[in-house]
C-alpha cells in the first residue's frame, strides 16, 4: 500500500513533524505520570500499534523472500520524522503513529513502475508467492493471537460464569425461596449442575412446575422447592432470577494448548455473529437508534454495538485494571479480530487481494492463458467498502466519545 497522507504532507518539514511527534510522546508520558491508571490505556495503545506493525512486518518478510521490491516500511502516516535507507528500502517513523504500512511495488495494473523493476513487482509474482505475501500479515496476527491467549490462559485461566450466585433478582422465585448471593447451585430436579450452561437446560421445561433446587451455603447443602416462571412473554423457558459469579478456571501448561484454540474459536464465532447482526436490517435499525436515544447516564458500559479504537482503549483500560494477563488476552482478541477483518474477500482488505489472486489462477487454468484482473473495475467496489468503513468508523468514534465525555 501507499501512505494516503503522503501527498497532503509534502509541505510539512521534517523538523515540524518531529516536533509534533515529540509533543505526542511527551503528552502521553505526562498523562501516565499524572494518572497512574492511564498506564493500562497506554499499554493497550502501544500494544495495538505493535500488532499493526507486526502485521506489516509479515507482509515485508514474505515480499522480501518472494523477491519482490519493497521500497518503504514505516511506522505511522503523514510527513516523515526520521528515516534511513538500507538497500532499496526506506525505514522510518512518520508524524501520526496510528499504525504503519509496507509499500510493495506493482500491487495492481494501475501502478506505473520502472520497466527494470517490473519483474520484481507483486503483479508479476507467481500465484503461490502472491497469495503468501497478502496473507502473511493475517498469519502473523493469528499466530500472535494464539500465543497471547495461551500465555494468558496458562498464567491466569479463563474467566467465565460459575455455579456460585453473584446476584438474586428481587421478587424472583429464587429470592422468595431464600436464595442469596454466595450460594452455589448443585442440582436442579436431580440433574447435577457442574457448569452454569447446565442451568438453562435444566430449567428449559420447568416454567410453572415445582422444582427441586439443591444448593450449598457455607459448606452445608440445602434443598428448596421453587417454581420457576416464564422468562418473558415470548420465551416460555424457566426463570429463577439468579445471576452467576465469574471465576477463573485454571489450566495446566498442556491444558492451555487446547483451551487456547477453544477461546480463539469462540472469539471468531462471536465476531462473525456480531457482524451478521450489525448488517442485518434489524441490526442497522438498532444501530441507528444509538444516535436518537439519549445516552444512558451513570454507566460506562458500551451499547450492544461495535466500538472504535477509542472505545477499545477506554473500555479496555477499565477491563485490564493492572492485570497483565487480562491485557494479554485483550491484545490476543484484538489480533484475532484484525485478522478476521483483513480476511474479508473484498478490496482493499488482504482477503480482497487474495480473492483476486485465486480468481486469476483459476481463470488462467480454465482459459489456458494468463488472466489478470483490471483493478480499475474493482475501484468502485473498493470505494464503496471504504465509504462503509469510514461511516462505521466515524459513527462509532462519535458514540464512544459521547459515552466517554457524556457519561453515556
Amino acid at each position: 500500500m501507499k501512505d494516503p497522507l503522503e501527498e497532503a504532507s509534502r509541505e510539512v518539514t521534517r523538523k515540524g513533524a518531529g516536533f509534533s511527534l515529540l509533543l505526542v510522546v511527551i503528552g502521553l508520558v505526562i498523562l501516565g505520570i499524572a494518572r497512574p491508571s492511564t498506564a493500562d490505556t497506554l499499554l493497550i495503545i502501544f500494544g495495538i500499534v505493535a500488532l499493526i506493525m507486526l502485521h506489516e512486518a509479515g507482509h515485508y518478510v514474505a515480499a522480501k523472500r518472494a523477491g519482490m521490491k519493497v521500497t518503504e516500511f514505516f511506522l505511522g502516516f503523514g510527513p516523515r520524522v526520521w528515516s534511513f535507507r538500507r538497500g532499496e528500502t526506506e525505514y522510518g517513523v512518520k508524524a501520526l503513529p496510528a499504525g504503519g504500512y509496507v509499500r510493495i511495488v506493482g500491487m495492481s495494473n494501475l501502478e506505473e513502475v520502472d520497466p527494470d523493476d517490473e519483474p520484481r513487482t507483486y503483479r508479476r509474482g507467481k500465484f503461490g508467492r502472491r497469495l503468501w505475501v497478502v496473507l502473511a500479515g493475517v498469519t502473523v496476527n493469528i499466530v500472535l493471537a494464539y500465543l497471547l491467549f495461551y500465555v494468558a490462559i496458562a498464567g491466569q485461566g479463563v474467566v467465565g460464569p460459575s455455579t456460585t450466585l453473584r446476584s438474586v433478582v428481587s421478587g424472583s422465585p429464587a429470592a422468595e425461596a431464600g436464595l442469596r448471593p454466595g450460594d452455589r447451585i448443585i442440582a436442579i430436579e436431580g440433574q447435577p449442575i457442574a457448569d452454569w450452561s447446565d442451568l438453562p437446560t435444566a430449567l428449559e421445561d420447568r416454567a410453572g412446575e415445582a422444582t427441586s433446587v439443591v444448593y450449598e451455603r457455607d459448606g452445608v447443602q440445602h434443598e428448596r422447592t421453587i417454581t420457576p416462571v416464564e422468562r418473558s412473554r415470548t420465551d416460555s423457558t424457566g426463570f429463577l432470577g439468579v445471576g452467576p459469579r465469574t471465576e477463573y478456571q485454571r489450566y495446566s501448561l498442556t491444558g492451555a494448548v487446547g483451551e487456547s484454540f477453544v477461546v480463539m474459536w469462540d472469539t471468531a464465532r462471536g465476531t462473525g455473529e456480531g457482524l451478521g447482526r450489525l448488517f442485518s436490517p434489524a441490526g442497522l435499525r438498532d444501530y441507528s437508534e444509538n444516535f436518537t436515544d439519549a445516552p444512558r447516564e451513570g454507566t460506562r458500559e458500551a451499547e450492544d454495538r461495535p466500538v472504535s479504537i477509542i472505545g477499545i482503549v477506554d473500555l479496555g483500560g477499565d477491563l485490564v485494571d493492572g492485570n497483565v494477563w487480562t491485557l494479554l488476552a485483550l491484545l490476543g482478541a484484538i489480533n484475532l479480530i484484525v485478522a478476521l477483518f483483513n480476511l474479508i474477500p473484498l478490496p482493499p482488505f488482504d482477503g480482497g487481494h487474495a480473492a483476486v489472486a485465486i480468481y486469476e489462477q483459476i481463470a488462467s487454468k480454465v482459459q489456458r492463458r494468463e488472466v489478470r484482473v483490471d483493478y480499475a473495475k474493482l475501484m468502485p467496489v473498493a470505494a464503496l467498502v471504504m465509504i462503509v468503513l469510514l461511516a462505521l468508523g466515524l459513527s462509532t468514534m462519535f458514540l464512544d466519545l459521547r459515552r466517554v465525555f457524556g457519561g453515556g
